[in-house]
């Protein structure tokens, strides 16, 4: 029974990441309904299962339930786009300046800066993503700031999903890494005042791109006509 509990953990958590990644992919939109019929079946799994993963992603923030309507992909609004780009800022800007006080480029940071060098245009939406992220997430790990770092990974999901919708038509792979280029430049010259005059520009930059393109404000109930697509699906 044991062996079962920890088989069934562990398949709902596989059918967790994979259907963060279809998300992240850009295959489901936001405010897209999640079928559990057709997603059960296409993934050859039990609808307790399928619920269980749903329920998973609800929590960390990536879906929302509506009662007696389902599951659906979290739309953010520009009020919610905005209030996570603020607080991100905030988070950031201070992650800078104490990098660049110390002139510390965190090792992490400078490989991300490296594999996001790498990418092109043909690179997946969600390379591209977890690309951006790795960059600064490495950025604020290099404070070691336990308290700075615990709130930023509190924000992480609705950054991910922030990105999931900017990646789509903001700037190139190549304009965002020599941002993050200069940013290191900046950090590594012990420039705080640099550092921050940047990351902001970075931020900020996009804040007005995403809040400016948001969708209307989402009230909670969802179209259910817009149910997620086959497995067809043109993963962006």
């Amino acid at each position: 029974m044991a062996m079962t509990r920890r088989q069934t953990t562990s398949r709902v958590e596989t059918l967790e990441d994979e259907l963060e990644r279809q998300v992240l992919d850009g295959r489901f939109k936001p405010g897209e309904h999640l079928g559990e019929i057709a997603l059960a079946e296409e993934f050859d799994v039990g609808r307790n299962t399928l619920r269980a993963a749903f329920d998973g992603l609800v929590r960390r923030g990536l879906l929302v339930k509506s009662r007696n309507r389902g599951v659906f992909v979290r739309g953010l609004t520009a009020h919610d786009l905005a209030e996570i780009y603020e607080l991100r800022t905030a988070l950031e800007v201070q992650a800078a300046r104490m990098l660049a006080v110390r002139r510390l480029v965190p090792e992490a940071a400078r490989t991300a800066l490296f594999q996001h060098q790498r990418l092109g245009r043909l690179s997946s939406q969600r390379v591209v993503v977890e690309a951006d992220l790795a960059f600064h997430r490495a950025l604020v790990i290099g404070t070691g700031n336990a308290r700075l770092i615990r709130a930023y990974k509190n924000l992480e999901i609705e950054i991910l999903l922030c990105l999931a919708q900017l990646v789509q038509g903001y700037a190139t792979v190549g304009q965002l890494a020599g941002e993050h280029g200069a940013l290191l430049e900046a950090i590594e010259g012990g420039q705080p005042a640099a550092a921050e005059t940047v990351i902001r520009h970075h931020l900020e930059s996009a804040t007005s791109w995403l809040v400016e393109r948001a969708s209307a404000p989402y009230d909670g109930v969802y179209a259910v006509g817009r149910t997620a697509a086959s497995a067809s699906s043109d993963l962006g």
